[in-house]
């Protein structure tokens, strides 16, 4: 069983108890978090943290970038349509969607979904799981 965390669904909060956990100082927390929230991909990327915490936090945690596996742009009218694959291989969507007075975006909060939409793909399967805060904020 994987009992690492994904640095992208944590808090500072909980970043802070991880470092006081592993012995570190409180600010790293906040290194850490900044790093997460610029996009890096690995850890290794953590450039201002020494190298034995970069293995000391692998050992708890790793990053889970979403696979973009299609991207659709609608010729009609802008809308580009996201197909993401999570780490366990299920699929989400988010559509951004364009208009006069700047975009705005769906994001999906959950693997699958209850409602039954005749239009909407991710109802085929069924509802699966909720998405962590990380999961949803890390698509645009």
């Amino acid at each position: 069983m994987d009992t690492k965390v994904d640095l992208l669904s944590m808090t500072i909060e909980e970043l802070e108890n991880m470092m006081a956990e592993m012995g570190q100082q409180k600010f790293r927390a906040k290194q850490i978090f900044q790093w997460v929230n610029k996009g890096i991909k690995d850890i290794d990327e953590m450039t201002n943290l020494s190298k034995e915490l970069r293995e000391q936090l692998r050992e708890k945690a790793y990053i889970n970038r979403f696979e973009i596996i299609k991207k659709f742009v609608s010729r009609i009218d802008g809308t580009i349509k996201y197909l993401f694959r999570l780490k366990d291989g299920n699929i989400i969507e988010s559509v951004l969607m364009k208009y006069m007075h700047g975009f705005s975006a769906c994001i999906s909060s959950q693997v699958g979904c209850k409602m039954g939409c005749k239009f909407c793909a991710s109802t085929g399967a069924g509802f699966v799981r909720n998405l962590t805060p990380g999961r949803c904020l890390t698509r645009f």
